[in-house]
């Protein structure tokens, strides 16, 4: 679950970095890098398609450039968490040992394998092509080794490989700040890139979803952060923070369209853009997290942050 959690938000700073004008937290981001990104994604999707169809003479061929791709991926992309290098590992040299008399069943057994796990760790834009890739995978290993009905099954357990329409109504509640830029905001000697562990504030904040397409947005604190440096060194940092009781609610209406839900304000018309990933819902929140510098030699810290909320 842990594994998941962090694929989600490294998936969720590619999505913001693409909505959010093109620009990360800090300095301009190319274009190009995100282009390529994308690019790789969907060249590694179609090189799994390929070996998902894999046989004893196009094994090590379609292995090598499956293998290929995620290490494209890795470099256009990166792997935080070591996902894709896992599955590179995985595949070792790509090469069929012909003292182990490898039957082509098992080839294709193996593949759907491979298959499996990418479907099991794809985020929500990649989940149609791994998909069809371990659907695939599995036609080619009843292709090869037979069936009992249960690859079968499996194949038809799969529909048309879109993702489940997904239900936004109901209550939701914020559990996480997330950020790219560790800190330790409590000065507990441990950095942390959920702001939210590190506040004793907002622990209540929910939104709630109506079947009629209206809502409300409900928070109930405020706070005042100041960052120093008691050591006159500006990597050396030392916050102060202060909780308010501050009681708002914002109705609002929605309409969702896939993982996507615009929520826009009664209020002022104001539009937020939600996304949903698995089980939660998240938010990019452009220059949320500010605080004010009390040190001549260190700045003010103004930076966005994605609150996520899981429902409750």
């Amino acid at each position: 679950m842990i594994r998941r959690i962090l694929i989600l938000f490294s998936f969720m700073w590619l999505f913001m970095a693409i909505t959010c004008d093109n620009e990360p937290y800090e300095g301009d981001v190319v274009v190009d890098e995100i282009d390529n990104c994308l690019s790789a994604t969907e060249l590694t999707a179609q090189a799994l398609v390929d070996f998902a169809n894999t046989d004893v003479d196009s094994y090590n061929l379609l292995c090598q450039a499956y293998r290929d791709a995620l290490e494209d991926q890795i470099e256009f992309c990166g792997d935080e968490n070591g996902d894709l290098q896992y599955i590179i590992e995985g595949l070792g040299d790509c090469v069929i040992d012909d003292n182990t008399n490898t039957t082509e069943c098992e080839m294709a057994a193996e593949a759907s394998a491979i298959a499996l796990e990418n479907l099991e760790d794809a985020i929500t834009v990649e989940y149609t092509a791994a998909c069809i890739a371990y659907r695939e995978a599995l036609e080619n290993q009843i292709f090869n080794c037979g069936d009992d009905g249960t690859l079968l099954n499996l194949i038809l357990e799969l529909g048309n490989c879109e993702p489940e329409i997904f239900n936004v109504v109901g209550d939701w509640k914020l559990i996480v700040w997330q950020s790219d830029i560790p800190r330790d905001i409590d000065n507990d000697g441990i950095e942390t890139s959920d702001y939210l562990t590190e506040i004793d504030c907002f622990n209540n904040e929910t939104a709630s979803f109506n079947s009629d397409g209206t809502g409300t947005l409900y928070y109930r604190e405020s706070m005042e952060v100041e960052v120093s440096s008691p050591t006159n060194d500006p990597t050396d940092l030392e916050y102060s923070i202060e909780c308010f009781e501050d009681i708002r609610t914002f109705g609002f209406t929605w309409t969702q369209e896939g993982d996507s839900i615009t929520v826009t304000l009664d209020s002022d018309g104001t539009v937020l853009d939600f996304f949903r990933n698995g089980d939660v819902i998240f938010i990019a929140m452009r220059d949320f997290f500010v605080a004010t510098s009390t040190s001549s030699n260190v700045d003010d810290i103004v930076q966005d942050i994605i609150w996520a909320y899981v429902q409750f």
